[in-house]
């Protein structure tokens, strides 16, 4: 029986050297050790938010939440805005022509896709000629010059989470 013990060990040396000893022994012990399960996912509240808004608004499925969150992430956009400016403009994409949820050169803008329209409305109200470098306030009166729009998007921006 003892010389049947070491026989793999002794096969394991010749065959493989001292290297695949230690690579046997090693995964014999690694067996032993629990697994560890991974954390969850820290849930980001915004999305929780985000959700909860389109539901209040019965915003048609589906409601691109994780897009709008990484688009405003990616950009440096309050997350907020186009969500609410997306109500404001089409009732949450219910009277959108070509994939614009936002009324965006209304008539003229289309885009392939919503995932489209929403990273390039980030990228243009971040970056774009007539946004750069401008005040929430400010891009909302060249988005849309009635004085009474900024008070409409920023309304229903605080519906969204209130600051």
């Amino acid at each position: 029986m003892a010389a049947a013990g070491r026989f793999p060990l002794f096969f394991l040396t010749r065959s493989f050297g001292v290297a695949g000893l230690c690579v046997a022994l090693f995964a014999h012990t690694i067996t032993d050790v629990p697994v560890l399960k991974p954390l969850p996912a820290r849930i980001d509240p915004r999305a929780a938010r985000l959700e909860k808004f389109f539901e209040l608004y019965a915003c048609p499925a589906p409601h691109y939440v994780g897009e709008y969150l990484k688009a405003a992430d990616e950009h440096g956009l309050d997350y907020r805005l186009l969500p609410a400016v997306s109500i404001r403009e089409t009732q949450c994409g219910q009277a959108q022509w070509e994939n614009n949820r936002w009324g965006y050169h209304p008539g003229l803008q289309r885009f392939p896709s919503v995932l489209v329209g929403i990273d390039f409305m980030a990228w243009v109200l971040v970056e774009g000629e007539y946004y750069k470098g401008k005040t929430l306030e400010q891009k909302l009166l060249m988005y849309n010059h009635r004085p009474a729009y900024t008070d409409e998007v920023k309304g229903i921006m605080r519906q969204i989470e209130p600051r």
